[in-house]
């Protein structure tokens, strides 16, 4: 298992809610996952927060840089981390997390 596998392996079994870890590239299209979800979810998820992450750099003073974006739903929360070429996006059940 490559040190990218175990990285996500041990982001999805160790925090409490993980559903699921998604690795993007800058266009969406999904590089890694651990979601248990259809393909074509899983890159539904990486193309419209790829486009989030783009308007909320775009949003942002000349100076500035987008390190964390954190998005909430009814059913989920998206924890997402922006960097250079890849964006990682963590899936959590909130109500899991919290419990």
């Amino acid at each position: 298992m490559s040190e990218i596998d175990d990285t996500l392996k041990r982001i999805h079994s160790s925090h409490k809610g993980v559903i699921g870890v998604i690795v993007v590239d800058s266009d969406g299209v999904v590089i890694k996952s651990t979601l248990n979800e259809s393909t074509d979810i899983q890159q539904s998820y990486g193309v419209t927060i790829s486009q989030m992450v783009e308007k909320a750099k775009q949003a942002l003073k000349d100076n500035d840089e987008l390190t964390f974006l954190k998005i909430k739903t009814k059913r989920h929360e998206f924890v997402v981390v922006p960097d250079k070429d890849y964006v990682l996006i963590t899936l959590i059940n909130p109500n899991e997390s919290s419990a």
